[in-house]
Parts: C-alpha cells; sequence; structure tokens
C-alpha cells in the first residue's frame, strides 16, 4: 500500500518540479508576442525593389541625427564615398563612430538631411533591399544553436556546399577542419564552445558567402586575440573587403592603414579627413590618437 501511494504521487511531484520551468516559458511566450506584436517605424516610402547594379556609392548629405531630442549625437554631416573605397573610422568612445555606421543600415532614420546609395535615399529602398545592400559585422558576432553548415548558410537554400566551402577563402577553413565533424559541427548558442576569434573569421565566411558585392559595415573587435587567430583575421579582413564599398570602425592599426581613406570623427563631426601618412603630417587630432593608443596597436 506505502509503495501504491509513492507511486500515485510520482507524477505530482514531476510536475511540481516541471512547474517554474514551465512558468518561464509563459513568461518568455509572453514577450515574445509582444515583440511580435510591435509595428516597425522603418518603412520604405516607395515600397517597391529596385536594382542598383554592383558599385555602391555612399553620401551622407547635412545628416543630423539624435536619440534625444536637443542632444544631437551627429551633427551636419556631408561625405562621399566612392564605390569600391575602404574607410576606416576612428575616435574617441561618444564621437559618434557606430551611430554613423548604423544609419547607413537604417537602424535609425536621420532628423535632417539625408544618405543616399547611388543617388537613393535609403527611405526609398525596401527593407529587403536594404538587407541585399548593407552587410553588418557587428563587434560580437553572434552564433546560433546549429552546425557551422547551417550557421555559414544561414538558412538560404541557394548556398550549395560548394559555395559554402568558400570559407576557405576568409582563412576560416583552418579552424572548421580542426573541429570534429568539421562543417557538421555543433555549435552551443551563441558560439560558446568557439572563440572570439574564431566567432569573427566565421562572421567574416558570412560576409563573403553571402553579400560579395554589397556595402560592408564592420565594427572591429577591440579584445585580445590570439597572435595566430589575429593573423588570419586581417588576411581574411584584405579578401572580404577587397572589390567592395566598405566602411570599417576601426581600432588597429593594421587596419586603419591599409584603408583609402580615415575618417576621424569628434562629437558627431568628421573633422579629419585623409590617408594615414597625410594626417599624420597635419599633426591634429589623428596623430595625437595615434601617439596615445598605438603603442600597443589599437585605437
Amino acid at each position: 500500500m506505502i509503495q501504491y501511494s509513492r507511486r500515485s504521487f510520482e507524477p505530482i511531484l514531476l510536475l511540481a518540479d516541471q512547474f517554474s520551468q514551465i512558468q518561464m516559458a509563459l513568461a518568455a511566450g509572453e514577450r515574445m508576442a509582444r515583440l511580435l506584436r510591435v509595428e516597425t517605424s522603418i518603412l520604405s516610402r516607395l515600397n517597391r525593389s529596385m536594382s542598383l547594379g554592383k558599385g555602391k556609392e555612399v553620401t551622407f548629405e547635412d545628416v543630423t541625427f539624435s536619440y534625444e531630442p536637443g542632444a544631437p549625437v551627429l551633427r551636419g554631416v556631408n561625405l562621399h564615398i566612392p564605390a569600391n573605397q575602404r574607410i576606416a573610422i576612428v575616435g574617441a568612445t561618444g564621437a559618434g563612430k557606430t551611430t554613423f555606421a548604423g544609419l547607413i543600415s537604417r537602424f535609425y532614420d536621420v532628423d535632417r538631411g539625408r544618405i543616399c546609395i547611388n543617388g537613393v535615399d535609403v527611405r526609398d529602398l525596401s527593407s529587403a533591399d536594404l538587407r541585399e545592400l548593407v552587410m553588418v559585422v557587428p563587434q560580437t558576432p553572434y552564433c546560433f544553436h546549429g552546425t557551422i553548415a547551417e550557421n555559414l548558410k544561414l538558412f538560404d537554400p541557394s548556398i550549395d556546399d560548394e559555395r559554402m566551402y568558400a570559407a576557405k577563402a576568409a582563412h576560416a577553413a583552418p579552424f572548421i577542419e580542426a573541429l570534429p565533424g568539421q562543417y557538421a559541427f555543433k555549435l552551443m548558442p551563441g558560439g560558446a564552445n568557439l572563440s572570439q576569434g574564431q566567432r569573427r573569421l566565421l562572421a567574416l565566411a558570412r560576409a563573403l558567402l553571402h553579400s560579395p558585392h554589397s556595402i560592408l559595415v564592420l565594427d572591429e573587435a577591440t579584445s585580445n586575440i590570439d597572435t595566430e587567430t589575429e593573423m588570419l583575421i586581417q588576411r581574411a579582413l584584405d579578401v572580404v573587403l577587397a572589390g567592395r564599398t566598405s566602411i570599417v570602425i576601426a581600432h588597429r592599426l593594421s587596419t586603419i592603414k591599409n584603408s583609402d581613406r580615415i575618417l576621424v570623427m569628434q562629437r558627431g563631426k568628421i573633422v579629419e579627413d585623409g590617408t594615414h601618412n597625410e594626417l599624420l603630417m597635419r599633426d591634429g587630432l589623428y596623430r595625437a590618437l595615434y601617439e596615445r593608443h598605438f603603442v600597443d596597436d589599437t585605437i
């Protein structure tokens, strides 16, 4: 009788143990439902698709932007970036570098002025077209729970295995092929079982695989990476940035020196514009940043 009672109560006890997880799942589901109900405020003014060709030039025309009214982060920025030019953006924390890059991707709309790609205002492009035109590699690339192959293909059925092996051109193949199962290796959520440098190489391989002709907006990692991986990342950058318009929020001297142009930002404005050698000769803010931060090759 005692054993019968214990067996009768076992399912109830198990259910009680799972109750807290059920409550957490319900709360998470409610938050997800609220998120899905939110209407986007970033809409295309024309709502039609258009082709802009392979070469991508970017123009900022008197662009002002603020997160809070009365506190502009960018102030009257005017800039022309010719097609296939490699731009490095440098400046102190809070200068507006990340905001500048985010506006190209239209994460936000400008308060005044306009941003154009090949003469077309980004507000007139559909979201799908803009995502095709602009590829973003964040400072901390995200990897989802799945295989290396799935993280590279991003569930795009048009990418076959032959194209996927383009990862070799981005110098990601050496570490992938050293993993158990190679391209079938299963990643933990967030890519927790990869190093920061390996996640970086994977993100660069994605950029090469999915949008080889798009504008690339890249926020360079500031964290320390081992010397061997750092060399692979620099080689991968040379491959990924070749023949495309690119805007890099740069922190390393090697990346900055290899750029066609360097933009120095201060308090929401571009205060200097030129090559590495030109800016050093001017004895301005760039030279001060160079002398202050490049002892350890970071800015």
